[in-house]
């Protein structure tokens, strides 16, 4: 086969074309300091990169998940904290009510107080955050309670996706921690009994109060340490979330990131070669048969 000036030629250009393009490609690199720009620049680990991102900013939604579900079960916490408190002063009352020394009239003052805290305790469940009604259930923007303590919201408790494949519930129902719902005792219809008893001068009623509100504090209370238990699950969670985000984050900046000396060095070499080839191509190209007359 023979070699025309013209076939150097083209290979000449056609290498000097592919070693410009080369050199850009690292200047791209070097201002971005990315080596995966675009997927074409490596359709294998653009593909990688898309799939780590993707589930990076999923991780990034369950952290923010978890921080308002923690807010959300600590509104809830120090509302039941509150009512145990209610529960504690209305104990207190009963018993100075059901002593043998009380009068009628002790009784009344007495249910004056009651007739407060049973108003305190439906505030308590109709605490707010948010915007929302944390122990309404789903009906978060009815208040849970009216002002007889009936609760009007629904059976539900919210929930969020912490991980991949598990949810956790972030409030407590109304309808359960203070109505009874499923077994329990209603704390609302029992305060009212009690006031009730205290107005009739009830000894009986009183004495029943009593159990009633014991039974009741002890509700209120294992409502309280479900929601520890609960955020105990999403400090968990958070924890595996920071190692997981930690480690794609890791991966990310493997598969994009460039490294600055391997690069300059490869920009260096690469001009240098641009600037080796662009020389000898100048002395070849300026030959002609005139040269050797």
């Amino acid at each position: 086969m023979r070699v025309t000036q013209k076939l150097s030629y083209d290979t000449y250009i056609t290498n000097m074309m592919r070693q410009q393009d080369e050199i850009y490609r690292l200047h791209k690199q070097l201002s971005s300091q990315k080596k995966v720009s675009a997927p074409s620049d490596d359709p294998v680990n653009a593909h990688n990169l898309l799939t780590s991102r993707t589930l990076l900013s999923r991780f990034e939604q369950f952290d923010r998940n978890i921080g308002y579900g923690k807010s959300h079960l600590g509104m809830a916490e120090q509302a039941l904290d509150s009512a145990k408190d209610v529960i504690i002063r209305l104990q207190e009352l009963a018993v100075t009510a059901a002593s043998g020394t009380s009068t009628a009239d002790t009784r009344n003052n007495i249910k004056t107080e009651v007739d407060n805290l049973f108003d305190q305790l439906v505030s308590i469940g109709n605490t707010n955050y948010d915007g929302r009604y944390i122990f309404s259930g789903f009906e978060s923007g009815t208040p849970a309670f009216d002002q007889t303590g009936a609760f009007q919201g629904d059976a539900n408790v919210q929930s969020i996706r912490v991980n991949l494949s598990s949810s956790v519930a972030i409030g407590a129902n109304g309808g359960e921690v203070f109505s009874g719902a499923n077994g329990g005792i209603d704390i609302m219809a029992a305060v009212a009994a009690f006031s009730t008893a205290l107005g009739a001068n009830d000894g009986s009623g009183i004495q029943s109060a009593l159990g009633s509100l014991e039974t009741s504090f002890n509700q209120v209370s294992n409502a309280v340490s479900d929601i520890g238990g609960r955020v105990s699950r999403l400090n968990s969670a958070a924890g595996d979330i920071s190692v997981y985000s930690l480690e794609l984050k890791s991966t990310i900046s493997g598969i994009e990131d460039v490294d600055m000396a391997e690069l300059v060095t490869d920009l260096k070499a690469g001009e240098v070669a641009m600037e080796a080839a662009l020389a000898s191509a100048g002395r070849v190209f300026r030959l002609n048969i005139f040269d050797y007359l």
